[in-house]
């Protein structure tokens, strides 16, 4: 009996570590959208880490210079985009009080 127990309670532990480690990480940030060095790669340096994110969207894109906030997940797909962790933006909202340059370009 307590050997079924046992090994009922470590089928249940490793069923629940593998179920988490299939969820998908989201990381949240903000910042301001940056052209990034390649064509069409947008960019943001996140306020409080200081990570800099190749965001990917699907829909509507900000523009560079826009302050935004973000949740994503990150991404492992090929990319062109030379700099930055590759971020799947799930949402995106505009942050107004962000006072970000219309040419807004990322730090080295």
């Amino acid at each position: 009996m307590r050997r079924t127990m046992l090994a009922a309670i470590t089928l249940l532990a490793v069923t629940f570590s593998v179920a988490a480690a299939q969820e998908p990480k989201f990381v949240k940030g903000q910042g301001c959208v940056a052209a990034g060095a390649e064509a069409s790669c947008l960019v943001v340096k996140d306020v409080k880490t200081g990570v800099l994110y190749n965001l990917f969207f699907k829909g509507t894109k900000p523009e560079a210079g826009t302050g935004i906030k973000f949740t994503g997940v990150p991404s492992d797909k090929m990319t062109t985009c030379m700099e930055g962790k590759p971020l799947d933006v799930s949402k995106w909202l505009q942050v107004d009080t962000l006072k970000c340059a219309s040419d807004q370009k990322p730090k080295p």
